[in-house]
């Protein structure tokens, strides 16, 4: 009897965490394409300083398989004063199902995942577009 209702319990905690990631990755969507939009019009006022940098790997119709850089500006524009933060993700952005997914490229290299990895790593993601959209 303990046993099936702890298998009951697992089966549950599973089917929740996978609807928060589909909730997650839905979120990270819409709120990366508004990001999108505010930066490509010039709405957000730290732009001067940093901007994003988008290097496709794949894109298509449906899917978009690209690489996120952050790059920063000192004190003045010259080029002896800009750098650029490399992160080890790859961004899954899917415009059909309107979902955006991350993955660690130790993650795509092993093929081993645990979802909670992957809540950690888009949560990550979502509270960084809520900062960048707050500034």
């Amino acid at each position: 009897m303990y046993k099936a209702a702890s298998y009951k319990e697992k089966n549950e905690l599973k089917l929740m965490n996978f609807t928060h990631l589909m909730s997650i990755y839905e979120s990270n969507y819409f709120n990366f394409k508004s990001l999108l939009k505010r930066v490509n019009t010039g709405n957000v006022s730290s732009i001067q300083h940093s901007s994003i940098v988008i290097r496709d790997i794949h894109h298509d119709k449906h899917t978009r398989i690209f690489k996120l850089f952050h790059k920063f500006r000192y004190q003045n524009n010259e080029s002896m004063n800009t750098f650029s933060i490399k992160p080890h993700l790859i961004f899954y952005m899917y415009n059909d199902a309107k979902l955006l997914e991350v993955k660690s490229l130790r993650e795509n290299r092993t093929f081993e995942n645990s979802i909670q990895e992957k809540i950690r790593l888009n949560l990550d993601l979502f509270y960084w577009i809520k900062s960048y959209d707050n500034q």
